[in-house]
């Protein structure tokens, strides 16, 4: 498969059949990855892994190795480009949990959301060990539908002493802000889907310190709430970024995962840009 690999491993204070369990037991994946239709059981098998109303994936069974290993060929929503995907429990207690994934795709923002995806799922399957069930078929609570989403927090040293950078006549230079008028109507992430635009629904400055934007990032759901701030000393400037509300939208966990990490990657790119403008 040409494209790129991503690997992610954890140390996980268990032993290796409990983690084991938590990858082929539908009770015990749905607290960090999803809803098996099923348990994992032999190769050849297909089944769903549903981790929120509108995100699923089809995953087939391609290998197990009892107790160590476990290969599949996963596709989101059952129709986007295959990946390969190999699960490997390495040590007898603590054990390492190592995950590689071979894409059909080598674009940075592609390759950066998949390895933050499993990042994502490999904390909340440690935080699940301590209260994993003792059945197959029993409820986990903490799974993967729900759970607090970290805020944005970004910052950035700008070698430019006495720049402006929240100043009307240069912000549309580096922040991404469209509109037809002021203040912008439009915030946008840039990333291997293109440009999208968000509604800004609250625009609020305070002199040329501080920019506070309520950002539509889900239809119908309350608006995050992004913050520019600068700071200046003699010498330099920093820029801060905050970012928050992300829990609040009405989004499964997986889905608000990885919105908020799209708006991270443009808010990073956003401050690099800046510092070159």
């Amino acid at each position: 498969m040409r494209g790129f690999t991503v690997e992610h491993s954890v140390e996980l204070p268990s032993d290796a059949a409990t983690v084991w369990r938590m990858l082929v037991d539908a009770g015990r994946a749905q607290a960090w990855w999803g809803r098996l239709e099923r348990d994992i059981t032999h190769i050849a098998q297909e089944l769903t892994v549903s981790t929120g109303s509108s995100s699923v994936y089809r995953v087939w069974i391609e290998s197990i190795v009892p107790g160590r290993a476990l290969e599949f060929t996963s596709a989101y929503l059952g129709v986007s480009p295959l990946s390969a995907v190999r699960l490997e429990v390495l040590g007898s207690g603590p054990v390492r949990l190592r995950v590689t994934e071979a894409l059909d795709a080598a674009d940075p923002a592609t390759v950066y959301q998949v390895r933050l995806l499993w990042q994502h799922r490999f904390d909340r399957l440690a935080a699940a060990l301590p209260v994993a069930p003792a059945g197959p078929g029993a409820e986990v609570a903490g799974a993967a539908g729900g759970g607090p989403i970290p805020d944005i927090s970004v910052r950035c040293t700008l070698d430019r002493p006495g720049w402006r950078p929240l100043h009307r006549a240069v912000l549309g230079e580096w922040l991404p802000l469209s509109g037809p008028a002021w203040p912008p109507r439009w915030f946008y992430v840039v990333d291997s889907e293109g440009p999208r635009p968000f509604p800004i629904l609250r625009w609020r400055v305070h002199f040329d310190d501080l920019i506070a934007l309520g950002i539509e990032a889900v239809r119908g759901s309350p608006p995050t709430e992004a913050e520019v701030a600068v700071t200046a000393n003699a010498s330099s400037l920093e820029l801060r970024v905050r970012h928050t509300g992300w829990s609040a939208l009405d989004l499964d966990t997986e889905t608000r995962e990885v919105l908020r990490d799209r708006f991270l990657a443009t808010w990073q790119h956003t401050l690099q840009r800046a510092a070159h403008v």
